[in-house]
């Protein structure tokens, strides 16, 4: 049976760290811009982004799911691929490597705001749910009609269902 309610995200709440680091859980992500600046408007540097996204998952040793990079902020799920590892921790290396290559192509100063928002998905059905709503922003902020046409969105490894 399809899953059909609307995803609403709770207030965020850090958890026991054992659950960012094992594998028997997928993390939901919200990472904010520095001062919630719109800094994803330039094609060259939200390539970056979602190029390093991918890119440390392997050396980081998470796997990342479905993502969306909107104007001033990034939604992604994510789970390690080793107990262990956090996903908390994978979440900081990320902003700081894509803020250290954004200088590259001419951004100044702080890219990301501290910390992140997270949330725990417990079930499949939320599992489904989370994902179009990662995939949906862009429709709901009113950038695209169809979220297939936001090209800084999409899924990075299949969802495990």
């Amino acid at each position: 049976m399809p899953w059909n309610k609307p995803y609403n995200p709770p207030k965020n709440q850090r958890l026991d760290p054992a659950f960012y680091a094992s594998t028997d859980h997928i993390v939901f992500i919200t990472v904010c811009t520095f001062n919630r600046r719109q800094a994803f408007v330039r094609p060259d540097l939200n390539q970056l982004v979602v190029d390093e996204l991918r890119a440390l998952q392997e050396r980081y040793h998470c796997s990342v799911y479905t993502y969306c990079l909107m104007l001033d902020h990034l939604h992604y799920l994510v789970r390690p691929t080793q107990d262990g590892v956090s996903v908390l921790t994978f979440a900081n290396r990320f902003k700081g490597s894509s803020t250290n290559q954004s200088w590259a192509v001419g951004w100044q100063g702080k890219l990301w705001q501290r910390g992140c928002w997270d949330h725990i998905v417990r079930t499949e059905e939320s599992l489904l749910a989370i994902a179009q709503y990662i995939l949906d922003n862009p429709v709901r902020k009113g950038v695209v009609a169809r979220a297939e046409d936001w090209p800084w969105s999409g899924h990075m490894n299949p969802l495990p269902l």
